[in-house]
């Protein structure tokens, strides 16, 4: 089960469609579990890993994904060739991800991006590596053409997720 954990307000109809999406990506149970609080001590831009390694326990599952969704910006990544933009951000094979919808001005409109990203770092908490087809979620999202992209997986991260998720705890 995927759940959907909020800071921030959104329509309902928006986290529906998102779910649909990510349901049709993953073939398991998406909801909008709930509406969490910010931790203390957090202003904007926000620190993403500081911010999953905090955030509220939501109720989940030994084998559930938890995505967590903010409107606000998450702070730029440091990195040995200077400084990266993160839109996202999960651990390797763990059971959190977060995703800004700062990247899109109209949610609405957006959507194929937001959930492109969404896909990208749930891929990773299922232990889906970068993939080198440019038309997969997997694919860097460093790279200009990602936010064109359809939120879809290649055959073969389609095959690799689902071998996972078949191979969950529960």
């Amino acid at each position: 089960m995927i759940r959907i954990a909020t800071f921030d307000p959104y329509e309902e109809k928006q986290l529906k469609r998102l779910c649909e999406i990510l349901y049709t990506a993953f073939a398991v149970g998406t909801e909008h579990s709930s509406n969490v609080r910010l931790p203390e001590g957090f202003a904007e831009p926000y620190e993403a890993a500081r911010l999953l390694e905090e955030a509220p326990r939501v109720h989940a599952y030994a084998d559930d994904k938890v995505l967590f969704l903010t409107s606000k910006k998450l702070k730029d990544r440091a990195l040995p060739s200077g400084s990266a933009p993160t839109n996202g951000l999960s651990k390797y094979a763990g059971e959190k991800a977060i995703i800004t919808t700062s990247v899109v001005k109209d949610l609405e409109q957006g959507m194929k991006t937001v959930a492109r990203h969404a896909l990208h770092q749930l891929g990773h908490t299922w232990e889906l590596h970068h993939c080198l087809d440019p038309r997969c979620a997997m694919y860097p999202t460093w790279t200009p053409s990602f936010p064109q992209g359809e939120p879809i997986f290649c055959p073969f991260c389609r095959d690799r997720s689902d071998q996972k998720i078949r191979l969950a705890k529960s």
